[in-house]
């Protein structure tokens, strides 16, 4: 009886195993599809940025080519400057990460219930971070071409040139 019981037991819990890795291993296909659009979105943003940053140069260009009094309007290029470099890196982040989660699929099935419960967790947590630094890369992006702008329309006034 007592092997039985023990027989029951660990059968019992193979198959509630099973359950959790199946819904584990559904929640990571979903998340896979998931993954699929935030790198879309990613190589989209990439070729914005790489657009605004090819629009700063000529814009940069530009002022460097007028007799300028207004100092400040320098230092707000100086700024977008700074802040488009730490996009840069910031991408460049974002494409290691991608990179590292393509290999993530192989070999899934084959964990343990807790390895894929973890590998879901950083998933998730990388999605989100993804998600947080794209929506923040676009509020400054918004910003610099709101006071690239204002910069152009102060350019037309008398104030600023000799």
């Amino acid at each position: 009886m007592k092997k039985l019981c023990t027989l029951l037991m660990g059968l019992l819990i193979t198959v509630s195993c099973n359950d959790a890795k199946k819904g584990l291993a559904e929640k990571f296909d979903k998340l896979q599809n998931q993954h699929d659009s935030i790198v879309q979105a990613h190589e989209e943003f990439k070729s914005i940025h790489s657009d605004l940053s090819a629009q700063h140069q000529e814009f940069k260009s530009k002022l460097n080519s007028l007799p300028i009094q207004d100092s400040t309007l320098f230092e707000d290029v100086a700024q977008h400057e700074a802040i488009l470099k730490q996009h840069e890196a910031m991408l460049e982040g974002h494409d290691a990460i991608i990179e590292a989660h393509k290999g993530l699929k192989s070999g899934f099935g084959e964990k343990s219930a807790a390895e894929m419960e973890a590998q879901i967790n950083e998933m998730i947590e990388m999605h989100d971070k993804l998600g947080n630094e794209h929506r923040a890369m676009e509020k400054e992006h918004d910003m610099m071409l709101r006071e690239h702008k204002n910069i152009m329309a102060k350019l037309d006034s008398t104030e600023i040139l000799e």
